[in-house]
């Protein structure tokens, strides 16, 4: 299974502090801006659920490989999404419902406020549910 880039994202987390967490958040969302989401995903089919902001995630399947795309609202949670979909995407379904709340707490974004570590979590669920994973995701 190949985390790469969810690990690249984890350690450079560890070593910032909160509020240098918030500006890399922002900076990862600035990146996105010159990857245009597709209008026509931003609809109720593809609207996410448990997050205080709106988020719209879209998937695609290569080689039995699952793709995530996604979207928000807002500043601070579209660099999580993009931080979330970049991190698993390229994985198969089995791998995908490897993944647990741990990978999720390990990103330490419950520092920054715990509603939005709950929405990280909510964003796991979504992205295996999209991919058909049957996650065990209770902690490692």
């Amino acid at each position: 299974m190949d985390l790469s880039v969810y690990e690249d994202y984890a350690e450079t987390l560890e070593a910032l502090d909160d509020e240098m967490r918030f500006e890399y958040l922002l900076d990862i969302a600035k990146k996105k801006r010159g990857e245009p989401f597709p209008e026509e995903a931003m609809g109720d089919a593809h609207l996410m659920h448990g997050c205080m902001s709106r988020v719209w995630i879209i998937h695609d399947i290569a080689d039995d490989r699952h793709y995530f795309r996604g979207h928000s609202d807002a500043a601070i949670v579209k660099g999580l999404v993009a931080m979330m979909t970049d991190s698993f995407s390229g994985l198969t379904t089995a791998e995908l419902a490897q993944i647990t709340l741990d990978h999720v707490r390990r990103l330490n974004l419950g520092a920054l406020t715990t509603q939005r570590q709950v929405g990280m979590m909510a964003m796991l669920k979504h992205i295996q549910k999209l991919a058909g994973a049957r996650p065990g995701i209770q902690a490692a």
